[in-house]
């Protein structure tokens, strides 16, 4: 990386330490909490006997300063707590949501870098966020995901539908919300845990993790402090196979032996490695009362991630029967794009302030995400050994930096019609730059010499919104409510470069868009007065979504062929869903039908090939529809029976640049997902939970020819079986024994997942 440019991040991140020192965004809880905790004393009593009090008691703070009763959120809502991510067979943050409805985590295998989940079979449609910071940034990544301490996850908060855009462009599927936890009292939390592979080679191999947290409260409980760290290490997995396509295959025309052709025609030499990797997370929380009306709150965080890949197998032998990885003098097993050694780091720090007037609240949310990363890897057929040789290197750095304004009116109601009146505007600025430079020594990063590849692009975004919500009827008639919301966006990309060494008609400078885009949302909630524990809840409305860079800009690496394409066009959707939520006692269940109707939506087209590479699109029209359904049955005392089920259809209806792919499914969207656990969560003493994981195979191109199962690049039917269990004692001290994937169900996701695999932890507090 040039200087300069070094020291533009360098200075930016330093400014951004400076600047928002102080940070963090909504804390939520599951337990009911009164609107005293916002207002001034004098009104608390007031609050306590009216019905205003009641319909705000329960919050949820997905995405923005909405909060309304959980049932009454327009749209779907799933509520992940403390329990279920502490007790239940989870290994990374990722896992955490995988069981919800309508929620798939794409090439889910083992530790994985970059997590991309998607909502209603959107790609990237998902908005991501850390304690109320948007956590994806240009490239539509959330590398920082996976990077964060499993541990320090107090509760989760899934939305979906039309609604879900409201708090953030590029939420067309929907938004998760991670939420950290802050202490009420002195606390002390620790953990230490330990884990491998079952059968060697099938899974992570010496995975270790610890976290510790300390936390106290001070000045009458008005000062709130927190410290938390995190580390988690592991000598990797294998993941994929050392392959040649049919159209390149030097293993055919030597006199070695032990490769053998797969059924989708690759011929596997070998594995790929495993990915060992170090992780470690820091966070610090703060926050301030600094009178019964204004509250002053800070997060501030640092996380990396660092890999490297070894312990190669062959399956070559030379004449002597001698096990090598050499053909023809060259060693392949390097090289791919798949493998090599790299870091991201991570620099995340927000501000909040926070003001209550009597009916009335003001916020005011600062933020920034800066992403540092390397990776380098070797040449192939350039003389590279697993010590060194040529070859290259991918730098790509990131800021992502937020100015949130939200003002909460309720003095508008009237005595027979309550009303709350929300208006917010938003500020983003965003960098992106990612280079690639030459290596005379692929293991060493000084060896840098010139650039071979440069993609950047900044861009602003200026968005207001507003949100009326009405309850129209709570009698003997049912409740009856309404939300009506208006978005604005103005996005503008600038300053956009492309520069390819081996492709110089492509290069191209001062790239730049705009788009100015309304977005309208209505919703329904009404509960039938015979049944007031059935809510019935419809909600219409449109987004949109800007490319990503890697929507762009995807290279050719291994044996997968890419295209890029500069042109893409953001894609919008008509959002319509209709459901119903039953909770008494215990008991949830609930049923929606979601609908989208998307335009010049974008997709992976082709099949990886020379001559049909995969490459982003736009497709004229595309449609995606389904069922998502959601069941918890309380059986005795703490033992409760849970499942969900999802149908996604999706469908190309229009595409003139692929008439090919009208009528087939969108890659990578399996029709059928299920979950069902049996979850045994006492507070104290023995606890346990079983659950089996199930999805449907799905194709890996738009053409939909027929799915090659168990090899590298397919998305096969997926099973998993998990089991934990434990004992918590009334001390704190918690000791439990997981076990996943116990049928060693080695499927691919386009990946190879991770085998059968124990876990022991000791913790306390936890």
């Amino acid at each position: 990386m040039p200087q300069t440019i070094m020291f533009k991040q360098v200075a930016l991140c330093m400014l951004c330490m400076i600047c928002f020192v102080f940070g963090e965004s909504f804390e939520t809880s599951l337990d009911y909490i009164s609107k005293q905790d916002k207002l001034p004393k004098q009104d608390a009593k007031a609050m306590q006997t009216s019905d205003t009090a009641y319909e705000l008691g329960r919050v949820v703070t997905t995405g923005s300063a909405l909060k309304t009763d959980i049932a009454d959120i327009p749209g779907n809502v799933s509520i992940i707590d403390s329990a279920h991510i502490r007790k239940m067979p989870n290994q990374k943050i990722a896992d955490i949501v995988k069981k919800t409805a309508g929620v798939r985590i794409e090439n889910d295998v083992s530790f994985n870098p970059r997590p991309k989940i998607t909502i209603r079979g959107v790609n990237y449609g998902t908005l991501l966020m850390l304690d109320g910071v948007i956590l994806s940034d240009l490239e539509g990544e959330a590398r920082i995901l996976n990077q964060i301490t499993l541990y320090d996850i107090e509760r989760v908060e899934v939305a979906r539908g039309a609604y879900s855009s409201l708090y953030g462009a590029g939420a067309i599927g929907g938004a998760v919300h991670f939420i950290t936890s802050m202490p009420k009292d002195f606390e002390v939390k620790t953990l230490a845990s330990y884990g491998s592979e079952l059968i060697e080679y099938g899974a992570e191999k010496n995975l270790v993790q610890l976290y510790a947290s300390v936390g106290d409260v001070f000045w009458n409980k008005r000062l709130k402090l927190k410290l938390s760290a995190g580390y988690k290490g592991s000598g990797g997995v294998s993941s994929f196979p050392t392959y040649f396509s049919q159209a390149n295959n030097p293993a055919t025309s030597s006199d070695l032996s032990g490769y053998y052709v797969d059924k989708a025609g690759q011929t596997i030499i070998g594995s790929g490695g495993r990915r060992a990797y170090h992780i470690g997370d820091v966070r610090l929380k703060a926050s301030l009362s600094l009178s019964d009306s204004d509250e002053l709150s800070m997060m501030t965080s640092f996380s990396t991630y660092a890999y490297d890949f070894n312990d190669y197998r062959s399956n070559l032998y030379d004449r002597n029967g001698t096990n090598t990885f050499l053909i023809n003098g060259e060693n392949y097993f390097i090289g791919s794009g798949l493998g090599g050694l790299g870091q991201y780091s991570h620099l995340l720090s927000s501000l909040k302030y926070m003001h209550s007037f009597e009916k009335a609240f003001l916020q005011v949310f600062l933020a920034s995400v800066n992403l540092f990363s390397w990776w380098q890897d070797a040449l192939q057929d350039q003389g590279s050994s697993f010590s060194g040789g040529l070859g290259q290197t991918q730098d790509t750095n990131s800021s992502s930096n937020y100015a949130d304004f939200v003002y909460q009116d309720s003095r508008f109601a009237s005595a027979r019609i309550p009303t709350n009146f929300t208006i917010g505007a938003q500020l983003r600025y965003y960098y992106y730059l990612q280079d690639s430079f030459h290596l005379t020594n692929w293991r060493d990063k000084l060896s840098r010499t010139e650039l071979k590849r440069r993609v950047s692009s900044e861009a602003v975004v200026a968005s207001v919104y507003a949100n009326i919500q009405n309850i129209w009827l709570d009698s003997s008639l049912g409740k009856l409510r309404s939300d009506l919301g208006l978005r604005y966006d103005f996005w503008h990309d600038f300053n956009g470069r492309f520069f390819n060494q081996d492709t110089p008609s492509d290069n191209k400078n001062n790239l730049t868009s705009k788009v100015s885009i309304f977005s309208p949302k209505f919703a329904l909630a009404y509960s039938p007065p015979f049944l007031s524990d059935l809510t019935l809840k419809t909600s219409i409305g449109t987004g949109f979504r800007m490319p990503t860079m890697r929507d762009k800009y995807q290279f050719t690496h291994a044996s997968n062929y890419w295209a890029i394409n500069q042109n893409l066009r953001h894609e919008q959707a008509l959002n319509f869903e209709i459901g119903t939520e039953y909770r008494r006692l215990g008991f949830e269940a609930s049923l929606y039908y979601f609908h989208l109707v998307m335009k010049d939506m974008i997709y992976r087209s082709g099949s990886g090939r020379s001559d049909d590479p995969w490459q982003y699109i736009n497709a004229g029209r595309g449609r995606i529809h389904g069922l998502e359904s959601n069941i918890n049955i309380p059986i005795a005392g703490a033992l409760a029976l849970e499942a969900s089920y999802t149908l996604t259809l999706t469908e190309i209806l229009e595409n003139s640049a692929r008439p090919q792919s009208v009528g087939k499914q969108v890659v990578g969207m399996p029709k059928h997902m299920a979950y069902m656990g049996l979850n045994f969560f006492p507070k104290y003493g023995l606890y346990g939970s079983l659950y089996a994981y199930y999805a449907w195979a799905s194709y890996n191109n738009d053409a939909n020819t027929p799915i090659i199962p168990y090899t590298y690049g397919s998305y096969d039917e997926q099973f998993t079986l998990n089991l934990k269990f434990g004992y918590v004692w009334r001390n704190g001290l918690n000791i439990g024994v997981q076990f996943l994937n116990m049928t060693n169900n080695r499927y691919y996701d386009f990946y190879q997942v991770s085998g059968a695999s124990f876990g022991l932890q000791v913790a306390y507090g936890l």
